[in-house]
């Protein structure tokens, strides 16, 4: 009897011995039944602005992206329209290259492309913003000042559309993704040549070729701004130069730029609705 009970004993020290050289919890592989399977959606299938996104803006052209005339210094039409941008849901940081140079004509931006430096800036752009021919039509004016007339307005502007369309072409060649919108003109003239009336429908039809330009190409929206400066309802909206925009002038141009880029916006820059749908999945 007192074996048996030594047995008894030794049979539960085993037990508990056994017991404290184990994790106090253990883990139990759940069954083919009873295993939940957790479902993650496949990256490609992510809605658009699901992720904010970083962007690499690029502006490029003449004075008008270069900012003369605004008395802020901080770049004309450029900032504003990457406020607007870092302000959407689907985008993180915004980071931009101001590649605007005074006087630039359609030929001396196409040379420009050709640098090494310039190109592998715009080939890194998300977004590209172009302005370019006021200084092609200065041109013009400039050479047959005493003798200007619509025929050689006439004559400059097939030219004038053939380099424009090589613009286009080059910066695809060096960004095939980027979306481009090309920025049109006003007159600057409607102070300093105010008697010659012809002035009005020569830049209205140069914007026109510009706006045909744009529609043969993919990914290249035209924005129109021609308008904006000779509204009477806007009064004084060049700088001291009477030429180039003033502040002003700058934050209305940015205003119409804004606007297209909401009615036709990057692939990488979802619409709201799209940011909406984002959201609330």
């Amino acid at each position: 009897m007192h074996k048996y009970k030594l047995y008894i004993v030794l049979m539960i020290c085993t037990v508990l011995l056994s017991a404290c050289s184990s994790p106090v919890f253990s883990f139990r592989a759940p069954s083919e039944a009873s295993e939940k399977k957790l479902d993650l959606i496949d990256k490609s299938h992510l809605p658009k602005g699901f992720f904010p996104v970083d962007l690499n803006v690029v502006a490029i052209g003449d004075s008008l992206t270069e900012g003369v005339g605004d008395s802020s210094k901080k770049g004309g039409y450029v900032p504003y329209v990457v406020k607007f941008l870092s302000q959407q849901r689907s985008v993180d940081n915004v980071r931009v290259s101001n590649l605007g140079k005074r006087g630039n004509r359609t030929d001396q931006l196409l040379a420009r492309l050709d640098q090494e430096e310039i190109g592998a800036k715009v080939s890194r752009g998300d977004v590209i913003f172009v302005t370019i021919g006021g200084n092609d039509i200065m041109k013009v004016v400039k050479n047959f000042f005493y003798n200007i007339s619509v025929e050689a307005f006439d004559k400059e502007q097939a030219k004038y559309e053939f380099r424009l369309n090589r613009v286009l072409n080059k910066i695809r060649s060096l960004n095939p993704n980027a979306h481009i919108y090309l920025i049109g003109f006003y007159n600057p003239f409607f102070h300093s040549l105010n008697s010659v009336q012809e002035i009005n429908t020569v830049v209205s039809q140069w914007n026109q070729a510009s706006e045909r330009i744009a529609n043969r190409h993919k990914g290249v929206t035209y924005v129109k701004v021609e308008d904006i400066f000779s509204n009477p309802k806007e009064d004084k909206l060049l700088g001291k130069d009477q030429f180039h925009p003033n502040k002003k002038g700058y934050e209305l141009m940015a205003d119409r730029i804004n606007f297209y880029v909401k009615q036709d916006p990057p692939d990488n820059l979802p619409t709201h609705e799209e940011n909406d749908e984002a959201t609330a999945k």
